[in-house]
């Protein structure tokens, strides 16, 4: 058993037990400051913890929209690999089939001129001029070649010294046009020139020598001499109509979709275009399943307390209010940009319950499905396209984009543009096609090519349900959402957990100071018994002896 040692030696003094009423006094004024404090941290804890578990089913639903983006109700199908078919636009894809012939692929002009000693071999001087266009043959049965009136005629002049590796330099730096010495491996080197693909860019150089060599790369006469792979245009059977195109990636056959040609001459094949009504209700009914889960979890942790029932650990959080009003509006709100009209959940068969959870309703699906397949991209899958026929738009784009028409506005003497109003980098492509990239604003990053013709167009850009909820998921996961709330309740378990140390040093001040005076009270009230014995004795002993 404990020995209270000032107790015991207070048998002369009041008699109190000092470290008992010190404690008792301490606890008085330290015990409920220290419970609110811990409170805080308890309450504190609760809600961090309630907080994982809403983080938990807002990555759930992220994970499940990521699941849904992998399996598209679109699909694009070819039956040769060679036959590459890819979705571009999906507003302008129909459920359909074509067949598809590969009568040739399209090829560049390769040319070998052969027989150098080294590299450093030197070519001679003087002018030499490269053209592009296609040879033919004319009517005497020669070879003849005509210019591509919109490429531009190179005049190169060389001066005498020039090597054989500076020429392949040289002729590199041009557009349409590469170029570079090649050591054969027996002795000798080449000098290999490679146009752009398609009949009508193949090249010829005219040369007009001042000093000896430079007409070896003339080929008004010998382009079949130092030709190894002529120049050729892609040519398809596309449902038994022969269509020619400059490239084996074409992008303007067939409207929202590219295909990528490298299968050999002689592949007949077919691809197609559908809407899978069973992908599109599985994935439909995935979808509100997460979301009904993920309401049901916001109205769990915010519930509050009615007749007797346990609140909620997270009731009356403005954070988690938040997130399920934007949650309802956003399930409540129109999906523009997918046409005319905008889109509404109720037009594709999901419908809000009395209890506000989701609900697809089967007949109403399949209705809906029947009646417009491609209404249902406004769910799944982000919607890029322009006002303007040829015009094509690719990309990412930021979660800050919304949707609707953006001007794209081409100044044709400089050649640059703007889209609504942010700079974008123009450059012309091989096929003549201007490519802007958007570099400012909302829809930075995305690629929009034009015909050259085109002055101003507008980009269409409709944002999915699924990638709205994506947004509103990130946002609350990275931003102020969760994350700001979690810091704000970790700083105020850190501050209780300061002034639990405060009250901590205030406690033993306290007691220090209470054992103090008691402890000269009690020296006071002893020396009072002391001299009252005394005095006590004293008088006992005058009483003695009278």
């Amino acid at each position: 058993m404990a020995v209270d040692i000032l107790s015991t030696l207070n048998k002369n003094g009041s008699g109190l037990s000092l470290t008992g009423l010190t404690a008792s006094l301490v606890a008085a004024e330290i015990t409920p400051q220290q419970k609110s404090q811990q409170g805080k941290i308890d309450t504190a804890n609760l809600s961090i913890s309630t907080l994982g578990q809403v983080r938990a089913q807002f990555q759930s639903l992220q994970g499940a929209l990521t699941a849904l983006n992998s399996t598209p109700i679109l699909k694009a199908t070819s039956g040769h690999s060679g036959v590459a078919v890819t979705v571009t636009d999906p507003g302008k894809i129909v459920n359909t089939t074509r067949s598809i012939g590969v009568v040739q692929t399209a090829s560049r002009q390769v040319l070998e001129f052969k027989g150098f000693a080294s590299a450093d071999t030197l070519v001679g001087a003087g002018q030499l001029q490269m053209e592009t266009g296609a040879w033919f043959e004319d009517a005497n049965g020669g070879k003849s070649f005509a210019v591509n009136p919109d490429s531009t005629v190179n005049t190169m002049t060389i001066p005498d010294g020039v090597t054989l590796s500076q020429l392949a330099e040289t002729l590199d730096a041009l557009d349409g046009v590469s170029a570079r010495v090649i050591d054969k491996g027996n002795g000798t080197f080449s000098l290999g020139v490679v146009s752009e693909a398609g009949a009508g860019s193949a090249l010829r150089f005219t040369a007009s020598e001042t000093v000896a060599g430079l007409s070896a790369f003339d080929t008004t006469l010998t382009n079949d001499t130092v030709q190894i792979q002529a120049a050729q245009d892609a040519v398809l059977e596309v449902d038994g109509i022969a269509v020619f195109r400059p490239g084996n990636t074409i992008d303007d056959l067939i409207p929202g979709a590219t295909l990528d040609i490298s299968a050999p001459a002689g592949t007949k094949t077919t691809i197609g275009f559908s809407r899978d009504i069973e992908t599109a209700r599985g994935n439909l009914s995935y979808l509100v399943e997460q979301v009904n889960a993920t309401r049901a979890k916001l109205n769990e942790v915010s519930a509050r307390s009615v007749n007797g029932s346990t609140a909620g650990a997270l009731a009356g959080d403005q954070v988690i209010e938040a997130m399920k009003q934007q949650l309802s509006r956003l399930i409540a709100a129109p999906i523009t940009g997918f046409g005319a009209q905008p889109v509404y959940l109720s037009d594709l068969g999901v419908t809000t319950q009395r209890d506000g959870t989701l609900k697809l309703k089967a007949l109403d699906f399949e209705t809906a499905f029947k009646a417009d397949p491609a209404k249902f991209d406004a769910v799944f899958a982000n919607r890029l396209g322009a006002s303007t026929a040829g015009v094509e738009v690719r990309g990412l784009v930021g979660a800050e984009a919304k949707s609707g028409a953006y001007d794209l506005v081409v100044n044709p003497d400089t050649g640059s543009a703007t889209l609504d109003g942010y700079r974008t980098l123009g450059m012309t492509l091989s096929d003549g096609r201007k490519q802007f990239a958007v570099l400012d604003g909302p829809l930075s990053g995305l690629i929009v090519n034009a015909p050259a013709d085109v002055t101003e167009t507008k980009v269409l850009f409709g944002r999915s349900f699924l990638s709205s909820i994506d947004g509103l998921m990130t946002a609350a996961l990275t931003g102020g959402g969760i994350g700001t709330r979690e810091d704000q309740l970790g700083s105020r378990i850190t501050e209780a957990n300061t002034k639990l140390a405060e009250l901590d040093v205030r406690a033993a001040k306290l007691e220090k100071r209470y054992l103090s005076r008691f402890t000269a009270m009690e020296a006071s009230i002893s020396t009072m018994k002391s001299t009252g014995n005394y005095l006590t004795n004293l008088v006992a002993q005058w009483n003695k002896s009278g």
